[in-house]
């Protein structure tokens, strides 16, 4: 059975073995009883030095980016468009 990793609003992280047929998007903490979201983590970095760990875990989250932080286009001049396609010369 595998380990699955939750985060506990009062008690932090926990970790529990569950069935795989089970449902892993809440669970329910040892110590307290409130439920908690489960948190997804990189195979084995339990026993990683803990910057490590960090930086891992860190690159599997997406990056939010604002629409302000987009990078547009704002030049005047339009691209032109070329009809030539190299690749098909002689057909």
């Amino acid at each position: 059975m595998p380990n699955y990793t939750y985060n506990c609003v009062q008690c932090h992280e926990f970790t529990i073995k569950q069935s795989i047929h089970d449902n892993h998007d809440i669970a329910t903490c040892p110590t307290c009883g409130n439920t908690a979201k489960r948190v997804f983590t990189s195979f084995q970095t339990y026993n990683m030095n803990p910057k490590v760990k960090k930086r891992i875990e860190a690159g599997q989250q997406p990056r939010l980016i604002s629409g302000d932080k987009l990078k547009v286009n704002t030049s005047s001049t339009p691209r032109s468009q070329t009809n030539a396609r190299p690749w098909m010369a002689g057909h």
